[in-house]
């Protein structure tokens, strides 16, 4: 399976998770590693842009991750389940839910609908599970955005 990320050039290739220990997120607690990733590189792009200030970053890459592609390694969230899961500010259910799959260590990874696009699937990678060791990241190319996002 192959996944998506946008990140600066410093943090690109972190398999850490080291960017949840500092902030929390709509499928996780502060202080839990975990990695975000985009099933498309278009909905990835989204995701950066709305989770940006009015300056469009600079010093960014298109990540590309390659996932084992056994399907019991990843686990689908039932949103019907979660009410609020998309609301703009991450509701509780949402980062309950996250962060209880993160804890339990049952799978590599849980794909979420996107709440910009909930057509569009994220996946949220737990760095500390087993199979974490055969996911590939590599840098595909320097990454912009089109200035015309934020005249």
């Amino acid at each position: 399976m192959r996944a998506w990320r946008i990140a600066k050039q410093a943090y690109a290739l972190d398999r850490t998770g080291a960017g949840g220990l500092y902030e929390g997120g709509r499928w996780h607690l502060l202080g839990v590693p975990v990695i975000y990733a985009g099933l498309s590189a278009e909905i990835c792009a989204m995701e950066k842009l709305v989770h940006t200030g009015p300056i469009l970053p600079v010093d960014l890459v298109l990540v590309a991750l390659t996932l084992p592609d056994s399907p019991d390694l990843y686990e689908e969230a039932d949103v019907a389940a979660l009410s609020g899961w998309d609301v703009l500010s991450p509701s509780g259910a949402s980062v309950e839910f996250g962060a209880a799959f993160l804890r339990s260590g049952r799978a590599l990874g849980l794909i979420v609908p996107s709440a910009v696009m909930p057509e569009a699937r994220n996946v949220i990678l737990n760095p500390l599970h087993r199979r974490f060791a055969d996911v590939e990241l590599a840098i595909e190319r320097p990454f912009s955005f089109d200035p015309r996002l934020r005249p």
